[in-house]
């Protein structure tokens, strides 16, 4: 299967909606035969996904797309029906008509489990989702809760055997059948609740791995104006998954499903006792009542905890991000200070929730008490007027225990439980209404070829909190051009490039790429075509090699080595025991300032873009490795990519053909560089120069 191919199988998922890692072509073998009909068997096997599917039936309409295999044509894309008869295809020669018949054999291709492709607007609904998913698991862990309970009523059933019927008669025969029956009935209850215990807390685990990985893709799609100015607390919204994880999976959740059995319970006991039910019922339902009462009390406090719990999170990722700077200015002591405050208010409310829930715990063992007691007093009256007997007293007895015994008691932890849940729930609903640059709503257009040319129309950006924002009237950039952004600290250069690499989108106007908004692009054409280079180039945990192909295809080992070797990067390759194994840390822990800065360079090379967008790219260098970056952009950079650089540094200045001077949020000039510089200087002579001289980064 040739590389046109594996294309055909991105086309594939993409128009399915299933987003592939950059990478997944890597372990495709290279001599697979595209007019061989298993190579998609063989595929799917070493690509270690499940296997592809042989349709055998007419497909309907909204089954396509397939792939299709033809003796004449190989593999092809089976895009939807031409005719009755035919089949649209796309092959590698063009678009061609298949006949429908015994020689088109039609595949399924099952894609690896990925996030579900689908906006939710509620966290619940998510989880509802994956549960729904699940049905067989559901019917499975109903009919165990329906065998549990029947299996219950065995031994007040027994017990009222005994008493009546074997102690008065010394019918010992009886009582050695009635125990082995017991015994199996008991040994039966005991493998079902294990089997329904490890099936539920499989499915949790799995519903589990399934929302988080949809919550933390979600959460890196939020767009970057709209994310919360503490990451900390940001982060710690999704540990609310862990609360409800929780709840899925604990044994309060097992008592739930069993409470609508009560009535079951209830009809049993008014049987055999008659209106001696009463008193379990009217204690059953106050127990409820006073739960959803508790609940109330519970949740107000259980949200405040929650939130003062996410800014404690956020402190304690602030105080380990910004230890240096704490370090060097004795700020310990304030950022302990701010620690024991968020502290003493976790404490509080979570004292309050503590003191509802012991409230609710022993409220409910006095009901418990009282219903006992309730019924043993009523039953003597009715056993004494012969109306049930005394093997009848004890099974009412044991059933009331049933009743308001696991089903009541766990109703206070319940309670809490679902507190701290529901406050999770509403975080992650929080999470869900941030507006995101990947909305699932909608599929996004889809670059072939692009003509490198990026434009700016009246387009407006501020942030939240800023009095002044940015507003760019007309902006091109077009292939090949070399350009220098310079201006006073606040004027906007970092949020304007930030602004053309469709990171931050703009509140009013548009940015164009071939005429294309960048909104409506798909991110992995943008990403392709628009490279931003930040002021703090940041990697992330992993070694040297990952860092160097994060999101892009498999790069041989003499690629990375190539590009290691233009940027400067070899010289620690070479000399590091692991080489392109070196260990990264968070944050790029282990790496240097400037040794950051050429891991981000050499990706650059790898990736070669359109457009170049690069914020004080050697703010961390010396003027040695300047000048192998100025070299590097000068060598790697063909005529047709665009470089826009923010700089105030003199060399690289002198390398950009064109010259950009922010101020206010404002393109002040614009034009070829002698002609901008001669004006800063004509201005610089005046009194009151429009920008200063020398400009410092944004």
């Amino acid at each position: 299967m040739t590389l046109a191919h594996l294309d055909m199988i991105e086309t594939l998922a993409r128009r399915r909606g299933v987003r592939l890692a950059p990478d997944w072509a890597a372990a495709a073998p290279t001599d697979l035969d595209f007019r061989d009909p298993t190579t998609i068997d063989r595929l799917t096997v070493s690509l270690g996904w499940p296997s592809a599917r042989r349709v055998r039936t007419r497909p309907r309409a909204n089954a396509f797309p397939l792939l299709i295999f033809t003796s004449g044509s190989g593999w092809a894309l089976a895009e939807q029906w031409e005719t009755r008869t035919t089949i649209r295809a796309l092959a590698l020669d063009g678009v061609e008509e298949v006949a429908w018949g015994r020689e088109s054999l039609l595949w399924e291709v099952n894609f690896p489990a990925t996030a579900e492709n689908r906006s939710f607007s509620r966290a619940r609904d998510i989880f509802w989702s994956a549960i729904m998913r699940r049905k067989h698991v559901l019917v499975e862990a109903v009919v165990a809760t329906i065998v549990i309970n029947i299996l219950a009523l065995a031994t007040s059933l027994y017990s009222m055997q005994v008493y009546d019927r074997v102690i008065p008669r010394g019918g010992f025969a009886t009582l050695w059948v009635l125990t082995v029956g017991i015994g199996f009935a008991l040994l039966v209850d005991f493998l079902m609740r294990v089997t329904r215990a490890l099936i539920v807390n499989r499915e949790a685990m799995a519903i589990d791995a399934e929302v988080s990985e949809y919550f933390f893709d979600r959460m890196q799609a939020v767009r970057l104006d709209a994310r919360p100015p503490g990451i900390g607390t940001m982060a710690a919204q999704l540990r609310g998954l862990e609360q409800v994880r929780q709840l899925f999976s604990s044994a309060s959740i097992f008592v739930m499903a069993d409470l609508p059995f009560a009535l079951l319970f209830l009809a049993v006991m008014g049987a055999i006792g008659g209106v001696v039910a009463i008193v379990p019922l009217v204690v059953f339902s106050l127990s409820l009542l006073l739960a959803i009462l508790f609940s109330r009390a519970i949740r107000e406090h259980a949200d405040r905890a929650q939130v003062t719990g996410n800014r404690k999170n956020g402190l304690l990722v602030e105080a380990l991000d910004a230890s240096e700077t704490i370090k060097a200015n004795r700020g310990g002591w304030h950022m302990l200070a701010a620690w024991n405050n968020l502290i003493d208010a976790v404490h509080r409310h979570d004292l309050q929730v503590q003191r509802w829930s012991a409230v609710a715990s022993q409220t409910f063992m006095l009901l418990q008490q009282v219903s006992y007691v309730g019924i043993v007093v009523w039953g003597a009256y009715r056993v004494n007027a012969g109306d049930m007997t005394m093997g009848g007293l004890i099974a009412c007895t044991i059933i009331s225990g049933r009743i308001n015994g696991p089903l009541v008691a766990s109703l206070p932890g319940f309670v809490v439980q679902w507190g701290y849940a529901r406050s999770s729930l509403q975080a992650l609903d929080r999470l869900l209404s941030m507006p995101s640059d990947q909305p699932l709503d909608r599929q996004k257009i889809r670059l072939d070829s692009a003509n490198a040319r990026l434009e700016v129309e009246n387009a407006v950006f501020a942030h939240a909190d800023s009095r002044f924002g940015l507003a760019v009237p007309k902006l091109a950039i077009g292939p090949g051009e070399r350009i220098g952004i310079i201006g006073s600290v606040g004027a906007g250069k970092s949020t304007l490039l930030r602004m053309l690499a469709g990171l931050v989108p703009p509140q009013k106007g548009h940015v164009l790429l071939d005429g294309v908004a960048l909104d409506q692009i798909a991110e992995d054409d943008l990403r392709r075509e628009i490279c931003y280079f930040p002021q703090d180039y940041r990697l992330v945990s992993g070694t040297l090699r990952d860092n160097l192909t994060l999101g892009l295809p498999a790069c041989a080992d003499d690629v990375l080595l190539e590009a290691a070797s233009r940027t400067g990067l070899d010289e620690l390759v070479r000399t590091h025991p692991k080489g392109l194994d070196l260990p990264i840390y968070e944050g790029g822990g282990g790496l240097s300032g400037g040794q950051r800065t050429m891991v981000g360079l050499a990706r650059v090379f790898l990736l070669r873009p359109r457009f170049l967008l690069l914020d004080e790219p050697t703010s961390n260098l010396d003027q040695e490795n300047e000048a192998r970056v100025l070299d590097f952009l000068a060598g790697a950079s063909g005529p047709d990519m665009s470089i826009v650089i923010v700089t105030h540094k003199l060399r690289f200045l002198g390398a950009m053909s064109r010259l950009l001077v922010m101020q206010g949020g404002r393109i002040a000039l614009d034009g070829p560089r002698a002609s901008v510089l001669q004006k800063l200087r004509d201005a610089q002579s005046k009194s009151s120069p429009p920008v200063p001289p020398a400009a410092a980064a944004n």
